[in-house]
């Protein structure tokens, strides 16, 4: 299949990316594969993003073809729709509603009006999430299900919380270490309370001098909480979890074991969770777009937790149903421990290895 780069001003509703696509921070906004929509031209156009590249394979015939297989993946009632429906998912987002508006009270006393961090309450709210997941589903489904509540920052804090917390248990974490771990996620964006809300809650993309801004939250952070009596791994969670395994991070440019452990494992839970919640289209979020990222950015990243998250994300769906960006269904058989975001799947009686077949992949669970 040829490929073609154009500009983005030339691009069509139908055709098919032939490049991932990034903005200038290094996050992916559109993956290599996706048939553009309206909605996705227009939100790179936000992203200043100029040229692109496209597969080509038959002109107009190709476009026509794609519009359709597009209209056809995404009439389909996907994996996460189904969870929505549910009763006992409904139930999940009720508690989970009630807790985000208790913790976000208690964040903004800690803040405004200068009381004690009160992680006991804090941490009761993130339990009675665990506890009131009766879907079946792993917490990291229905949390791709709880996308649009108006406080970002509050319910990402949450939903890290609750990553840091499945990730502790992963790891055979005592009691004692899970505590603090699922502490050090619930808190580590504390700073960011400080930050004016046009910036935190801006649409589009960040300005140099915004983006600048933005960074102070991890300061911010360890400010509110250096002299709180908390455990100190909580407190550099909140300065470190910017801070990046090869050295490229903020605040101080740290590398390596010189990251605190905790904050190395919550940055993995934070962007993991940053870039589900950024996704281009919001509907059936794609958690192997993710995993493929990740594997690409494995150097910016403590790969003792990076790919213990990784595989087990990717394990949660092994035999699940899924639907190929040409338009075909199949099921997950097994995943591919040095390709985790490109796993082997069946459609029909053939077998494909998705690592060895560049041009497919998953675009959607079923």
């Amino acid at each position: 299949m040829a490929v073609k780069r154009i500009l983005l001003s030339e691009a069509e509703p139908g055709m098919e990316l032939a490049n991932d696509i990034y903005d200038d921070t290094g996050r992916m906004l559109v993956p290599y594969g996706t048939i553009l929509n309206k909605m996705i031209i227009e939100r790179m156009e936000e992203y200043k993003i100029v040229v692109i590249k496209i597969n080509e394979k038959g002109g107009d015939d190709l476009y026509k073809e794609n519009r359709q297989k597009y209209s056809e993946i995404h009439q389909q009632p996907g994996y996460f729709e189904k969870i929505k429906e549910t009763e006992d998912f409904k139930a999940f987002a009720k508690t989970f509603h009630t807790s985000v508006d208790e913790f976000k009270s208690l964040l903004n006393d800690v803040v405004v009006k200068n009381t004690e961090v009160d992680l006991e309450r804090m941490l009761e709210d993130v339990n009675n999430i665990i506890e009131s997941n009766k879907t079946g589903n792993s917490m990291l489904d229905v949390l791709n299900c709880m996308r649009g509540y108006d406080d970002l920052t509050y319910v990402h804090s949450m939903n890290v919380a609750l990553i840091c917390n499945m990730i502790a248990g992963w790891l055979n974490y005592s009691e004692a270490d899970t505590y603090i771990l699922t502490a050090a996620g619930l808190l580590h964006d504390i700073g960011k309370v400080k930050i004016p809300k046009e910036i935190i809650s801006k649409p589009g993309k960040l300005t140099d001098s915004e983006y600048e801004i933005i960074k102070n939250h991890t300061m911010y952070g360890y400010e509110i909480l250096k002299d709180c009596p908390i455990d100190e791994r909580i407190k550099n969670a909140a300065l470190m979890h910017h801070e990046r395994y090869d050295g490229r991070g903020y605040p101080g440019g740290l590398s390596g074991n010189l990251i605190d452990e905790t904050a190395r494992i919550v940055a993995v839970a934070d962007v993991y969770d940053a870039m589900t919640a950024d996704r281009v289209y919001r509907e059936g979020i794609c958690p192997f777009d993710v995993i493929g990222y990740f594997q690409n950015e494995i150097s910016v990243f403590d790969p003792r937790y990076l790919l213990l998250f990784l595989e087990k994300t990717a394990e949660t769906y092994v035999s699940n149903k899924v639907l190929l960006n040409n338009g075909t269904e199949a099921k997950i058989l097994m995943i591919n421990k040095a390709a985790l975001g490109r796993p082997v799947v069946m459609t029909g009686e053939e077998i494909i290895d998705l690592s060895k077949k560049k041009e497919l992949k998953i675009s959607k669970l079923l």
